[in-house]
């Protein structure tokens, strides 16, 4: 028995796997990969009649808590972390399971760092679009270090050093990232642990164009919210970043990837003209009355970004505006082991 056993196993008891689930009955997989007596928490969004009824078939013990307001995220993942018991909160998604031993290691981990990172094994079909979806999830969310979830384990200690909450509600996608920035403002690092792996269950056809879709309507959430930064010359800038990421990722992933990519690319920015247009998830009518944009020339990238001096400035004032003030303690741009990185 190692030196930290009696401590681990004390974190272990205190540990909360989280997991959002609406209408994916692959959570039976994902439930049986757990391998670690934890309070599994599931936050029902939207959750059918096969769902209720497999949960309900189950042998083990669950918490199971409910949002009306369906594939909210956000939401949901607010919703798990007040039902759950536990200090440490490892946010897992319904389509992945666990490798043995990971929820183990990134306990241990999360004792000496506050935040712990694992990483995604994307799964491939035998099909080009599947091959393509892993090599750009790989590239997009993978290769550098973020507290983009799964898997993410974090003490709850710390939400009150980024701004008092767990996840914005009203970002319905990108709520990760949002959670991401306010570790950046805050000066809290991101431990990286690699080796505890999580599998992807493999995408096939155009799943993954729906979900970048997605991400641009919570990226234009936030940017409305201030939370994020808007290009002030949008068209130029997007061209731009655009243009440089493609690059960068076939350089990286190979032409293919960077091709399929720029597919993605322009989902993402479909979906935030589409929320412009249309509000789809009706959230406008609940933003505070301290919303809005912050503007800025160098605009925070959409991929693998780390946050500048300035952006970080301007973010903070957004957020004291907001009445959800961030200090800088530290001002850590990098992470354990490994430092953020930009394309």
């Amino acid at each position: 028995m190692g030196d930290d056993e009696p401590e681990l196993s004390r974190a272990l008891a205190a540990t909360s796997v989280i997991i959002a689930l609406r209408d994916d009955v692959r959570i039976a997989e994902c439930l049986n990969s757990i391998d670690e007596d934890v309070e599994v928490v599931l936050a029902l969004n939207g959750a059918t009649a096969q769902i209720r009824a497999l949960l309900a078939a189950r042998p083990e013990p669950l918490t199971i808590t409910e949002i009306a307001d369906a594939g909210n995220l956000g939401a949901a993942y607010n919703a798990g972390a007040e039902a759950a018991a536990g200090r440490y909160l490892l946010l897992m998604d319904s389509d992945c399971t666990f490798a043995p031993g990971v929820i183990r290691s990134m306990v241990r981990a999360a004792l000496t760092d506050p935040v712990v990172k694992g990483q995604v094994v994307y799964g491939e079909a035998d099909e080009l679009l599947s091959r393509l979806t892993a090599r750009v999830r790989e590239y997009d969310e993978g290769d550098y270090i973020s507290a983009l979830s799964p898997p993410l384990v974090y003490d709850r200690g710390i939400v009150e050093r980024i701004g008092g909450y767990h996840f914005n509600p009203l970002i319905h996608w990108c709520e990760d990232r949002e959670f991401d920035f306010r570790l950046q403002l805050a000066g809290i690092a991101v431990r990286s642990l690699p080796e505890a792996r999580i599998f992807h269950d493999a995408q096939r056809g155009f799943q993954n164009v729906r979900s970048y879709f997605r991400y641009g309507i919570g990226e234009g959430i936030a940017q409305e919210l201030g939370v994020f930064t808007t290009p002030a010359v949008p068209v130029l800038w997007r061209c731009f970043e655009a243009s440089r990421t493609l690059l960068h990722c076939a350089r990286r992933k190979g032409i293919g990837a960077a091709a399929y990519y720029a597919v993605l690319k322009a989902a993402l920015h479909t979906g935030t003209l589409h929320h412009l247009l249309r509000d789809p998830y009706r959230v406008r009518a609940r933003y505070p009355a301290t919303a809005r944009r912050v503007r800025m020339v160098h605009a925070i990238p959409q991929h693998c970004c780390e946050l500048s001096p300035e952006q970080k400035r301007r973010l903070r004032e957004s957020h004291a505006r907001h009445g959800t003030p961030i200090a800088a303690a530290g001002d850590q741009s990098g992470a354990t082991g490994s430092t953020r990185q930009d394309p």
